[in-house]
C-alpha cells in the first residue's frame, strides 16, 4: 500500500442490476473494474428502450448529468456536456461499442470526434458509464468519463416503421436465428429526415449489422461486422442578428451548401473465457472511416468575396487490440482480485485536411497532412477486501504515444516551410508517455449504504498536427502531446426506501496548462490550467411493479486557475478590408460553454395489459459564453413523452412526442465574431442553432 501511494504521488507530480428484459444480453467489457465511485452505473436494454430518442446519440443521456446536443446537420457528431466540460464532440468523454472505440484522435473537425450515427439503439444490450479518470482500463479521452455499450447477441425477429413530420422516415429490420453451435444476429436500418429547417437536412442514413455469437456465459466469442453511410445538408449556427433583422427566420440558413457525407465500416472480434478463479479476454478490431464536412462558421469574416466555407476531410483506417487477464487470490485469508491488461491502437490517417471552399468548390488548401498515430498501454489493478466493510482498489496505467505527421503542403522542390504552409510545417515525429495511478477506497455497507473515496490521474491526447508543429511563429512551443488531469471524488450510495437507490458525489478535476489545437482553424491556441468542481445526485426508484421514477441533478463550476490572455473572439482573423470596428480583448476565468447545472427526471410505466409510457424532462442551466461571463446562454427546459400499446404479442404501436410545450430553445449557443455579407465590419454576437420544435413520431412494429 505504501509503495503504491508513493508511486501515485511521484507520477502525479511528474508527468441495482437492471437487466430484467426478455432478450438475452451479453456484455463484453475488457478488464472493467468493480465500482470505485458512486458516479458509475449500468443501464439495461429494457431501461434504454423505455424512453423516446430524438437521435442515436441521445442514448448517452442515460448517463446522469450528460447532455447531448447538435449544432449542425444531424449527420455530424453530437456535442456533449458533462461535469463542467463542453466536451465538444468527445474530447474528454471516451465512448466504446463492444470494445471498439468511437473517439477519433487527430480528427479533421475536432480531437476525440465521436460520431454515433452508426449506432442502432435497439441493438444496445447494456450501457455502462464511469465518470472521472478513476479506472485503470480507461485511457485517452476518459477525463470526464467513459461510456461502454455492448450489443445484444440474440433478439426477437421484428420489422418496424417510423413516420413523422418534416420528412421523417425510418425502417428497421431485425433478425436472429441459430446457426450451427451459435447464433446470427442481423439488422438493417434505412433513415431519412429533413428536420424543421428552411433548407431541408435531407439526411439519408443506411446502417447494417451482422453478428455471430457462440458459447455460453462462461466461454464465448463473437464476430461483428457493421456498416454505415450518411449524407446530409446542414443549417449551421448563425449570428442572432441575422434572425433579429429578418434576414432569415429562426430555422433559416445563411449558406445552403453546407453539409456532409460520412462512412464507417468495422469488423471486430471478442472472446471471453471464465473460470472459477478468473477470466481471460481478448478483442480486436479494424475500422474504415471517411468524412467530408462543409461548414461556414464566420460567414464573410476572412474572405469578403467568396465567404468562409471550409471542407474538413478525414480518411483513415484504425486497427486495435485489447487483452486482459483477471484472477482471484486469497493471500493471508484476504479476498483479492487482480487485473492485468494490454491495449494498442493505430490510426493510419491517409489524409486529414482543411480546404477553403465556395459552394463546396475547393478554392485553396489551408492544411493537408498524412498522420500515423500509435498508442499502446499496459495497466494493472488490485482489488482487495481488507475487512467486511473496507475495500481498496489500486491501479496503475502506462501509456505510450507515437506521432508521425507528414505535411502535404510542399514547395516545388519537396521541402516544407512557412512558404509552403503558412501555418507552419507540421512534418515531424514525436513520442510521449504518461503514468496514471489510481486509488479507490470503498467503505461499507452499513444499513445498505456505501461510501467511496477516489483519487486518480488521467489524460487526453492532443491533435498530432499540433504536437509536431509550433505554428507561424517558430518561437512558439508545440502543443502538449498528453494533457494530464488529476481528479478526486467523494461519494455515497444508499438504498433509502424499498429499492430506492440514491447516489451523491462531490468531485474536483484539474487540467494542467496546455496548448490546444483548434481543428476548425488549424492553429494552436494557448489555454491555462483549469479546475472543475461539482456535485451530482442521482436517484432511481421502482415505485411498484409497473411504475418507476428517476431524478438526476448536477451542479458544477468550471474556471481557469488564472485570468486568460485577452480573447479577441476572432477579430484577428478578419480581412484587412473589413476589420472589427472596435478592438475586443476579453479576459477572465470563466470557461466558455461550461455547463453550470443539469437536471433530468423521468417516469416510466409498464402495464401488464400491454400499455407502456414514459415522460422525461431535462433542464440545461445558464452557461458562460466568454471568459468574463458578460455573455451567457439562457437556461431551457424541455419535456418529451412516449405512449405505446401492444394489442397482441406481435404488434406494437408507439407515439413519441418531443418538446411537448414547444419551447423555443437553442441546441447550442456560442459568442464570437462573424461578418454577414452585407456588413461593413464584423461584430461579436450570440451564434445559435435552434433546438427541435414540438415534433411527433409514430412507430409500428411487428414481431415475426
Amino acid at each position: 500500500m505504501a509503495l503504491a501511494l508513493t508511486v501515485w504521488v511521484t507520477a502525479a507530480v511528474r508527468a441495482d442490476d437492471e437487466t430484467t428484459g426478455l432478450q438475452e444480453v451479453s456484455v463484453v467489457a475488457l478488464g472493467v473494474s468493480n465500482a470505485v465511485a458512486a458516479s458509475s452505473g449500468d443501464v439495461s436494454h429494457e431501461a434504454l428502450g423505455n424512453q423516446p430518442l430524438l437521435r442515436p446519440g441521445a442514448l448517452l443521456e442515460n448517463v446522469p448529468g450528460l447532455i447531448v446536443t447538435q449544432h449542425s446537420g444531424e449527420g455530424k457528431a453530437n456535442q456533449y456536456f458533462l461535469r463542467a466540460f463542453n466536451l465538444d464532440h468527445g474530447t474528454d468523454l471516451a465512448t466504446e461499442l463492444d470494445d471498439v472505440p468511437v473517439n477519433m484522435p487527430t480528427h479533421a473537425h475536432g480531437q476525440g470526434y465521436s460520431d454515433l450515427n452508426f449506432l442502432i439503439p435497439e441493438l444496445v444490450g447494456n450501457l455502462h458509464y464511469q465518470k472521472g479518470p478513476y479506472y485503470a482500463e480507461e485511457g485517452d479521452f476518459a477525463t470526464a468519463g467513459a461510456v461502454r455499450m455492448s450489443l445484444l447477441d440474440r433478439l426477437d425477429p421484428a420489422v418496424s416503421a417510423d413516420l413523422g413530420p418534416d420528412g421523417y422516415r425510418r425502417a428497421l429490420l431485425l433478425d436472429s436465428r441459430p446457426v450451427g453451435a451459435g447464433a446470427v444476429l442481423a439488422a438493417a436500418e434505412i433513415y431519412r429526415n429533413d428536420g424543421p429547417f428552411d433548407v431541408p437536412d435531407d439526411y439519408h442514413r443506411l446502417n447494417g449489422v451482422l453478428r455471430f455469437h457462440q458459447g455460453n456465459e462462461a466461454d464465448y466469442w463473437s464476430l461483428t461486422a457493421m456498416g454505415y453511410q450518411g449524407q446530409w445538408n446542414s443549417t449551421d449556427q448563425v449570428p442572432q442578428r441575422a434572425i433579429t433583422d429578418d434576414l432569415i427566420d429562426r430555422f433559416g440558413s445563411l449558406n445552403p451548401t453546407d453539409g456532409g457525407q460520412s462512412a464507417r465500416y468495422s469488423l471486430s472480434f471478442n472472446q471471453v473465457h471464465r473460470t472459477d478463479t478468473g477470466q481471460e479476454q481478448l478483442s480486436a478490431y479494424v475500422v474504415r472511416y471517411r468524412l467530408d464536412l462543409w461548414s461556414t462558421f464566420t460567414y464573410y469574416l476572412t474572405d469578403p468575396q467568396h465567404g468562409d466555407q471550409m471542407l474538413q476531410h478525414d480518411d483513415r483506417i484504425v486497427y486495435g487490440l485489447k487483452a486482459a487477464k483477471t484472477w482471484d487470490a486469497t493471500p493471508a485469508g484476504l479476498t483479492m482480485t487482480n487485473v492485468l491488461g494490454f491495449q494498442t491502437r493505430v490510426d493510419d490517417i491517409r489524409d486529414v485536411g482543411i480546404f477553403h471552399t465556395d459552394q463546396r468548390r475547393v478554392l485553396g488548401t489551408d492544411q493537408d497532412a498524412g498522420v500515423r498515430e500509435a498508442a499502446s498501454a499496459i495497466y494493472g489493478e488490485n482489488n482487495t477486501q481488507w475487512l467486511p466493510t473496507l475495500r481498496s482498489v489500486l491501479g496503475l496505467r502506462a501509456d505510450l504515444f507515437e506521432f508521425d505527421v507528414r505535411d502535404k503542403m510542399l514547395n516545388t522542390d519537396g521541402s516544407c516551410n512557412l512558404g509552403s504552409d503558412p501555418l507552419g510545417c507540421d512534418t515531424g515525429r514525436k513520442r510521449a508517455s504518461i503514468l496514471s495511478p489510481k486509488l479507490g477506497i470503498v467503505l461499507g455497507p452499513w444499513a445498505d449504504t456505501r461510501f467511496f473515496i477516489s483519487l486518480a490521474s488521467g489524460y487526453h491526447s492532443n491533435d498530432a498536427r499540433g504536437v509536431t508543429r509550433s505554428g507561424p511563429n517558430p518561437n512558439d512551443a508545440p502543443v502538449t502531446p498528453l494533457t494530464r488531469a488529476i481528479s478526486a471524488e467523494l461519494g455515497v450510495s444508499t438504498t433509502v426506501l424499498r429499492d430506492w437507490t440514491s447516489c451523491l458525489d462531490l468531485f474536483e478535476l484539474k487540467l494542467r496548462s496546455e496548448l490546444v489545437f483548434d481543428g476548425d482553424a488549424g492553429l494552436t491556441s494557448p489555454r491555462g490550467a483549469t479546475t472543475r468542481t461539482g456535485m451530482e445526485w442521482s436517484n432511481r426508484w421502482p415505485i411498484n411493479q409497473w411504475l418507476s421514477a428517476d431524478f438526476n441533478a448536477a451542479v458544477s463550476r468550471g474556471r481557469f486557475d488564472q485570468n486568460v490572455p485577452p480573447d479577441d473572439l476572432g477579430c484577428a482573423a478578419a480581412a484587412a478590408s473589413h476589420p472589427c470596428a472596435q478592438p475586443i480583448a476579453i479576459t477572465g476565468r470563466y470557461i466558455p460553454n461550461s455547463p453550470t447545472n443539469v437536471l433530468d427526471a423521468g417516469l416510466t410505466a409498464q402495464s401488464a395489459r400491454g400499455w407502456f409510457a414514459a415522460l422525461r424532462a431535462r433542464h440545461f442551466g445558464e452557461s458562460p459564453l466568454v471568459e468574463d461571463n458578460s455573455a451567457k446562454s439562457p437556461p431551457y427546459t424541455t419535456v418529451d413523452a412516449q405512449l405505446g400499446f401492444r394489442p397482441t404479442p406481435q404488434w406494437l404501436v408507439a407515439l413519441a412526442l418531443f418538446n411537448i410545450f414547444d419551447v423555443k430553445w437553442n441546441d447550442i449557443e456560442y459568442y464570437y465574431v462573424a461578418r454577414l455579407q452585407n456588413e461593413n465590419a464584423p461584430a461579436a454576437d450570440y451564434v445559435v442553432h435552434p433546438g427541435t420544435p414540438r415534433t411527433v413520431r409514430l412507430k409500428l412494429q411487428y414481431t415475426l
